[in-house]
């Protein structure tokens, strides 16, 4: 695997990331940390920063070509009280890159926040982008299965 400095900010990985969910060859999202149905993920990320001041997020999209893009960040809190979303601290991340035997790993210049809502922000924008993105996708595959029934009656009919 390659391993590449970009010499970008991590916003700017997470505004490829909102670019890559409004992409029209996306065909699946997975995240980590996992969210049952009846949770917001924008909850669970802040409850966990909250709770322990750190957190880890895994975003792995999947695209038409089979090509696969792997978003991690890491924020990690440094001031502030717990029990509440820190105040301060830094965030960290990188993409790993998949198409083919071509396998890439982008690493992108940490980015440090003085207000807990900057963070908040970010994590509620990214959190609706995403449920618009597997809405889209679900509407797509709909759509999909739309045409290769109506391909398959036609072809049955013959007309």
């Amino acid at each position: 695997m390659e391993v590449i400095s970009t010499g970008r900010s991590v916003m700017d990985m997470l505004n490829e990331l909102l670019n890559d969910l409004n992409r029209d060859d996306l065909t699946l999202i997975e995240r980590l940390p996992y969210v049952r149905e009846y949770e917001r993920y924008r909850d669970v990320i802040t409850n966990i920063l909250r709770e322990f001041h750190i957190a880890l997020v895994l975003v792995r999209l999947t695209f038409n070509d089979g090509s696969r893009k792997g978003y991690v960040f890491l924020i990690r809190g440094e001031g502030g009280e717990l029990g509440r979303i820190p105040t301060s601290g830094v965030v960290e991340g990188y993409v790993v890159s998949v198409k083919g035997n071509d396998r890439k790993k982008l690493l992108y210049n940490s980015v440090t926040f003085n207000r807990a809502d900057d963070v908040a922000t970010r994590i509620i924008e990214f959190a609706n982008m995403y449920r618009k993105a597997e809405e889209r996708i679900s509407q797509l595959q709909l759509l999909r299965e739309a045409e290769k029934d109506y391909a398959l009656f036609y072809e049955e009919t013959g007309d």
